[in-house]
């Protein structure tokens, strides 16, 4: 009997429900969600793509700067760098990165059909596997800043893509997220271990696993009409929606907070590692205690997805502001494997709200998903960047100990600028 209420009858005839469900084939313009449906959630994810960007956002972001941190200390020796030339290393391939983001996630939006999320993890592996031959402080930045636009190209077209894969829901996302905390976080590992097996000279073998991971990323989205399509097609919703820049704007900031400390922590933490464990401990613990806090960051994903669902973005975005600074304040007042303990509760603690902060940026700017995606991933990331070196500095004239513990309270900034955020867009 057809509905007599007008609408969508598969969605009210029994029926009908499973094969429409069956048959929606998520990069066909009739199942791209619109922002209104995505706080719904009533599709389930497409686990399978949201899978393999989770992946590819691994692969991408093991090539960042905590690759290189375990060896920070062994590339200032060899090319006599001091600790602020050392925390700028971060905010140079955070020029490129991150403060590019907004531009790479415009050329998303508007042509997307560039392969991003094969053409990314490529070109970041390319150039830091280079990095062994560099000899002066700025062959090094160079090779930093372009495999640096490398991981910024990813970010922005992986995001919309991870977006409408989960249905704009906060745990969805949270595997993206987790994905490249993993990465991150495992790179210290993978970089010490390359550093013992193949040398820095010839570090470039490193980069195999990502050309091989680009061609899968290239078959999977790209050989049809597939993902581009779906994110070339706006809805109604999003075309109608004004958006929300100061929100936007503040969200941002928090995000930049956040950033901060996890950057200017897996910077310094190797020179802290080498002050108290024994010198014949510091190869092995200095990878460790770095992997440590950003394993702990990227294992807090699904619960701060989960929780932002259940309770809500602003709340847990204050309350993870107000607790994080006290364990890791604790931290460094303990001995041995006690400080990184400690310090990987607080880095897992402050990144709670991560996952939902992504959702709110493309809800915040509906129109623009790529973005919108950018400012969290890239531009955040970026600024934050610019806080390190003047850490290094205060390390330079008084000691490291004090210079964490003056970034240990940077989170208490973040609760003021939640204040004009609100919980959804509409």
């Amino acid at each position: 009997m057809p509905d007599e209420r007008g609408g969508d009858s598969a969605i009210t005839l029994a029926p009908d429900r499973p094969r429409a469900l069956e048959n929606a084939d998520l990069p066909r313009e009739s199942a791209a969600p619109s922002p209104g449906s995505l706080t719904g959630a009533k599709l389930r994810p497409d686990y399978p793509r949201l899978s393999l960007l989770a992946v590819g956002h691994a692969v991408t972001d093991s090539y960042g700067q905590s690759l290189l941190a375990p060896m920070f200390p062994v590339i200032a020796r060899n090319l006599g760098l001091s600790m602020a030339e050392v925390g700028g290393l971060p905010t140079i391939m955070g020029l490129s990165a991150s403060l590019a983001q907004p531009l790479l996630g415009w050329l998303s939006d508007r042509y997307p059909r560039i392969c991003m999320v094969a053409f990314g993890p490529l070109l970041a592996a390319l150039f830091i596997g280079f990095v062994g031959h560099a000899h002066s402080y700025w062959s090094l930045g160079a090779l930093m800043f372009l495999a640096g636009i490398g991981i910024g190209a990813f970010h922005p077209q992986g995001a919309t893509m991870a977006r409408l894969a989960g249905r704009g829901s906060g745990l969805a996302m949270s595997a993206f997220t987790v994905g490249g905390n993993l990465g991150f976080g495992l790179a210290p590992l993978m970089g010490a271990w390359y550093a013992a097996t193949i040398g820095l000279e010839r570090l470039y073998l490193a980069a195999i696993p990502a050309a091989v991971f680009a061609v899968v990323m290239a078959g999977f989205f790209y050989s049809g009409p597939g993902f581009p399509a779906t994110l070339k097609q706006q809805s109604a919703a999003a075309l109608n929606s004004p958006g929300n820049p100061i929100a936007l704007a503040a969200l941002t900031g928090t995000v930049v907070v956040r950033s901060a400390v996890q950057i200017g922590m897996t910077t310094f933490l190797p020179f802290l590692v080498e002050q108290r464990f024994p010198a014949v401990m510091h190869d092995a613990v200095r990878a460790q205690a770095v992997s440590a806090v950003l394993l702990a960051s990227a294992v807090a994903g699904p619960l701060g997805g989960w929780l932002s669902d259940r309770f809500g973005r602003r709340r847990l975005m204050v309350g993870s502001f107000l607790l994080a600074p006290w364990p890791m304040l604790l931290a460094l007042n303990l001995p041995g494997y006690a400080l990184v303990a400690w310090l990987a509760f607080g880095a897992f603690v402050l990144m709670l709200p991560h996952p939902g902060n992504v959702v709110m940026a493309q809800e915040f700017m509906p129109r623009s998903a790529g973005i919108a995606a950018s400012l969290i991933t890239g531009l955040a990331w970026g600024l934050a960047q610019l806080l390190v070196p003047p850490f290094g500095m205060i390390a330079d004239q008084t000691s490291i100990p004090t210079a964490l513990t003056g970034l240990c309270l940077v989170p208490l900034l973040g609760v003021i600028l939640v204040a004009p955020i609100p919980e959804r867009a509409r």
